[in-house]
């Protein structure tokens, strides 16, 4: 469904992760996500819609989850109970955030998911690549498309940063082939670039 709005992926995703109750670990992990996929796209049209006070609750509601997702990966949760219903309540502060329609929201998308395939050249970093497939992954469904092998890598990522928490939490260090996952990362997202019939404009140049 190549038609999609960006932004009625966004507000789908958000209607989504304020209609999610409870405190359980599959409910603070799926809410995160829905909320990662409207923050995705809302910084992505940002350039056009300036809505600087639904970025930043965004963002940190994102980040709390994140700390209480955290504890259920590697079962340390003192206070984590009392954490996740603070943060569960907050997110209705998002109630007044859903995204009106956005001229040229498509292009604006596109132009960010060419930005972030530029990037992956210069990361070095194993959670910094993960960022960027995650990231991508989302902006290319909010275009409608979908992409079996970025959603795969980027699952298969998602898993092995759950792992290596695990191991590190344990005083373990972990040694990670980031330029394989580099390599994989551009080659399935410059495939993407090159094969969409959408946009004719872009580069590949780095």
């Amino acid at each position: 469904m190549k038609n999609l709005r960006p932004e009625d992926y966004a507000n789908k995703n958000l209607r989504d992760a304020l209609s999610i109750s409870g405190i359980s670990k599959e409910g603070i992990h799926d809410r995160r996500v829905k909320l990662r996929k409207y923050f995705d796209v809302l910084y992505s049209l940002y350039p056009v819609y300036e809505n600087p006070d639904c970025l930043v609750k965004a963002k940190d509601l994102i980040h709390k989850l994140g700390v209480i997702r955290d504890m259920d990966v590697i079962c340390y949760q003192p206070n984590r109970d009392k954490l996740a219903e603070r943060v569960s309540k907050k997110i209705r502060l998002m109630e007044n955030c859903f995204l009106p329609k956005v001229y040229g929201s498509r292009l604006l998308v596109f132009n960010r998911i060419l930005s972030l395939q530029k990037k992956i050249e210069k990361i070095e970093d194993f959670h910094e690549l993960r960022k960027i497939v995650r990231t991508t992954r989302n902006l290319v469904e909010s275009l409608g498309y979908k992409n079996k092998e970025l959603s795969s890598l980027a699952k298969e990522m998602g898993d092995l940063r759950d792992e290596i928490l695990k191991i590190e939490c344990e005083g373990r260090k972990v040694s990670i082939d980031v330029e394989n996952y580099k390599k994989r990362a551009n080659e399935i997202i410059v495939t993407f670039i090159i094969y969409q019939d959408e946009f004719h404009h872009f580069s590949l140049q780095q």
